[in-house]
């Protein structure tokens, strides 16, 4: 099946997080994902629970057709992690690591007041 379609590929990175993004990270919700599009394909879905016994997951799993990520806190560190696979290449793949992070760091930054 790899000759036909390619191996997946996979990586985790950990970032720096205070107690308050961690919070903030673990109550997302799929509406608070605006973008419509992701490592240059379609979102195809927005998850915060698992497909199979819809137990909350902490965080949030944004899906194309070729990848994943899903980003959620640490429950031992400062961090918060972002897991991510590709089904394309390993270029795909850190497409992906990188739009995640920008992606998580806007739906952590403060939003401004309204008027």
């Amino acid at each position: 099946m790899t000759e036909e379609f390619g191996a997946p590929c996979y990586a985790r990175i950990d970032a720096p997080a205070t107690p308050e993004e961690k919070n903030k990270l673990k109550k997302l919700s799929a509406e608070d994902v605006k973008a419509s599009e992701f490592a240059g394909e379609k979102i195809v879905g927005k998850y915060t629970s698992a497909a199979g016994n819809n137990e909350a997951i902490g965080g949030l799993k944004v899906a194309t057709e070729n990848g994943w990520f899903a980003a959620r806190p640490s429950g031992t560190e400062d961090v918060y992690k972002i897991y991510a696979e590709s089904f394309k290449s390993e270029e795909h793949l850190k497409q992906i690591q990188k739009e995640a992070q920008e992606l998580v760091k806007e739906v952590l930054s403060p939003q401004p007041q309204k008027a």
